[in-house]
C-alpha cells in the first residue's frame, strides 16, 4: 500500500513571516549555525524600529534647521516684522535707581531679632563711592556735518536718603552725544540739607528726569536748566546707568567685594503727582540760604 505525504496548500493572503513560521519549527536553528527564525524575526523588528525612529529624528533635524535658517534670515534682514528689529522701544523720561556707599558691612546675627536694626541692613554695605553715567541720545552732535539740530537736554536729579526724604536736588545740561559721569559721593551727596546723622547721604534713591533745555533761559544757579520748575515731561529722554561698589555677606562669615554696573530703572513719563512733588521740594531745598541741598554738575565730558 502507498503512502503519500500531503502538504498543506499555503494561502496566497499569508505574509511572509506567517509562512516562514509554518516551515520551520519553533526554536530550529538554520544547518550551519545560522540563528533561529524567533532570532531572525526580533531582528527583524528591530530593524524596522530603528529605521522609523532614525526617519523621526531626521525630519526634526530639518524642521530645526528650517527654523533656525528663518530666524537667521530675520536677524540679518532686520525686518521690523520679525522679533529681531534693530530699533527698540526708546525709555521714558523719568529714571530710578538707588546709591549705596559707605554703609559698614556687619553680619546678620545668626539667632534673635532681625537685621533691620543694625544701620542700612545687615549682610551687605556700601564699599565705596557710586559711579552714575547719563548720555544724552536726542539730536545732532554735528549739525553742519550730518544736518539735523543739536538737542540739549537738562537732566534734573533729586537726592533721596534712606528715610525717603530730598536732601539735595540739582539740573545738568547735556548736549547731543554728551557722556555725564557724575560721582554720587563727591557730586550729588557731600552738600547735603541734614547734616551730622551717621548715616546721611551713604544709602537712597535717585530720581532722574530729562527736559528740554528752554531756548534762551538765562543762567541760573544751574545754567540754562531748572530742577524747580522744569514744567512737564516731554519727548526728551537720557540713557543711563549706575556702578556700585558693594560688599555683601559670603559663606565663611565674611564679605565679598566688587562692582557692579546696572542700567537706570525706567518709569516712562513718570507719576505726575510725583514730578510736581520733586519739583515743590526742590525749590524749598534751594531756598533756605544756606547753600545747602544743591548738588553738583560735573563738566560734560567734551562738551560742543
Amino acid at each position: 500500500m502507498l503512502f503519500s505525504r500531503v502538504t498543506p496548500a499555503v494561502a496566497h493572503n499569508q505574509s511572509r513571516l506567517q509562512r516562514e513560521n509554518q516551515t520551520l519549527t519553533k526554536g530550529e536553528n538554520f544547518i550551519g549555525g545560522k540563528m533561529s527564525f524567533h532570532t531572525r524575526r526580533e531582528n527583524r523588528v528591530r530593524n524596522h524600529t530603528i529605521k522609523g525612529l532614525a526617519l523621526v529624528a531626521g525630519a526634526f533635524l530639518v524642521t530645526v534647521a528650517l527654523s533656525a535658517s528663518a530666524n537667521a534670515a530675520t536677524l540679518r534682514r532686520a525686518t521690523t516684522a520679525g522679533s529681531a528689529a534693530t530699533s527698540g522701544s526708546e525709555p521714558g523720561s523719568v529714571l530710578w535707581t538707588y546709591y549705596d556707599t559707605t554703609y559698614v558691612f556687619a553680619p546678620c546675627p545668626s539667632t534673635g531679632t532681625a537685621g533691620s536694626t543694625i544701620l542700612g541692613g545687615c549682610n551687605q554695605g556700601g564699599n565705596g563711592d557710586n559711579i552714575i553715567r547719563l548720555i544724552n541720545p536726542n539730536g545732532s552732535p554735528s549739525p553742519a556735518a550730518g544736518g539735523g539740530t543739536e538737542v540739549p537736554v537738562c537732566a534734573n536729579i533729586y537726592v533721596f536718603d534712606d528715610d525717603q526724604e530730598m536732601d539735595a536736588c540739582c539740573s545738568c545740561p547735556i548736549t547731543s552725544a554728551g557722556l555725564l559721569t557724575i560721582s554720587v559721593k563727591s557730586d550729588l551727596t557731600s552738600n547735603l540739607v541734614i547734616q551730622g546723622n551717621p548715616d546721611e547721604g551713604k544709602q537712597g534713591a535717585l530720581a532722574i528726569v530729562a527736559t528740554a533745555q528752554p531756548a534762551g533761559a538765562s543762567a541760573g544757579t544751574f545754567g540754562p536748566c531748572n530742577p524747580e520748575n522744569f514744567g512737564a515731561v516731554g519727548t526728551d529722554n537720557l540713557l543711563g546707568s549706575i556702578t556700585h561698589n558693594s560688599a555683601v555677606a559670603n559663606n565663611v562669615g565674611g564679605s565679598t567685594t566688587g562692582l557692579t554696573e546696572i542700567g537706570l530703572f525706567d518709569d516712562a513719563g513718570g507719576d505726575q503727582v510725583n514730578l510736581t512733588y520733586l519739583q515743590a521740594e526742590c525749590a524749598v531745598l534751594t531756598g533756605n540760604a544756606s547753600g545747602a541741598g544743591v548738588c553738583t554738575c560735573p563738566s560734560e565730558a567734551n562738551p560742543a
